[in-house]
């Protein structure tokens, strides 16, 4: 898992821009101010596609301080490898079940592709 400075705009923007308007704009001004101390985003390269599984608000702040790369943990996998990552670290991090997150998930899906 090599940690690498990825173009922000080789990520794929689908997940991006359906987290955008769920983004806690109090993080992203953290991440701003502390951007170089901030571990690395996690994306998943699937088939060539690079999917941003953890790092939201970080990709936000990085765009701000008018950055075009970040810091990544970059892994191969599928995308099924990616969801699950997300909603592990969700669930350990917010301390709800795996399924509530993957529940939040699919319904974010949805509003953001119904507007």
């Amino acid at each position: 898992m090599p940690i690498v400075e990825l173009p922000i705009a080789r990520l794929s923007p689908d997940s991006i821009e359906r987290s955008r308007p769920h983004l806690d704009p109090e993080r992203v001004s953290y991440y701003v101010e502390h951007f170089d101390e901030a571990t690395p985003v996690v994306v998943f390269d699937i088939g060539g596609v690079l999917l941003l599984a953890d790092g939201h608000h970080r990709v936000a702040a990085a765009e701000q301080l008018g950055r075009t790369t970040v810091k990544a943990d970059l892994r191969k996998g599928e995308r099924a490898d990616a969801l699950t990552f997300a909603a592990d670290l969700a669930a350990q991090q917010r301390g709800v079940t795996k399924q509530e997150v993957l529940k939040a998930i699919f319904r974010r899906g949805h509003s953001v592709q119904e507007t």
